[in-house]
């Protein structure tokens, strides 16, 4: 028979960790929990609030005009409703062959309907009849309007309404405006966020106004848009203006 070799094996021993590594190890898991809970408060309290700015930006255009538009009224009395119609259309083809003979192109002239009413609904104690009319023209010979003006009132116009100035393409030119009042809050809301370290920005809100148009006119060159054209000088500048109001919200 071979001889047999047994071997006892002891049971290994469970014991507690009761030193101060262990110790020392729970607390590090403790602080650890802490500061997690404590960035993600933070964290919560930065993106729940906010810091809400509203700023207004404004932003012009201004260019040479190219245009006019005058408004022509015609007025005749007289002691019969066809007789006054037909004095209004005799200083009406007058009136027109002025409009033609400065330059200005019969496609860019219209006129309204002639009306006709008992002169004392628009003077008391008038008598007869009164029509009237109104012509429209538009012309690009901006620089001599005013001697235009003179030449209609000579004519026969009762009233000249004052010119109303104007530009080729204004949707364009009213669109760079926009963007330089955009481009004006924006600089504005970038001071705003770094006087108070607010790097991240979203806009919730975007209000637009669109100013009067103004005209101006001067006997020298243009300086008002910068270009230094004779054009504006005898035309007039046209300027657009846009305002806008733009809310942000600031972290």
């Amino acid at each position: 028979m071979e001889p047999s070799f047994t071997q006892k094996v002891e049971p290994v021993s469970t014991q507690s960790c009761n030193g101060p590594c262990c110790m020392k190890f729970s607390v590090k898991k403790v602080l650890a929990l802490l500061g997690v809970v404590l960035v993600v408060l933070i964290l919560w309290q930065f993106v729940s609030s906010p810091m809400v700015v509203t700023v207004s930006g404004t932003g012009s255009v201004s260019v040479p005009a190219t245009n006019a538009s005058i408004t022509t009224t015609v007025s005749v009395n007289s002691d019969t409703a066809q007789n006054a119609i037909a004095g209004a259309k005799v200083k009406a083809d007058s009136i027109k062959s002025i409009l033609i003979g400065s330059g200005i192109a019969e496609s860019d002239i219209s006129e309204s309907q002639i009306t006709s009413y008992p002169a004392a609904l628009a003077s008391t104690g008038a008598t007869g009849y009164q029509a009237a009319m109104q012509i429209v023209a538009k012309t690009t010979h901006v620089s001599t309007v005013g001697d235009l003006v003179a030449s209609l009132y000579a004519a026969g116009a009762s009233l000249v309404a004052q010119p109303v100035l104007s530009v080729e393409n204004q949707s364009a030119l009213e669109a760079k405006a926009s963007d330089a009042a955009i481009l004006d809050a924006k600089t504005q809301i970038g001071r705003i966020a770094l006087k108070n370290l607010k790097p991240i920005r979203k806009t919730i809100a975007l209000y637009e106004t669109t100013g009067s148009t103004t005209s101006t006119t001067t006997s020298k060159a243009d300086t008002v848009t910068g270009t230094q054209s004779q054009l504006a000088a005898t035309n007039g500048v046209f300027e657009i203006t846009k305002s806008v109001s733009i809310s942000y919200k600031l972290w």
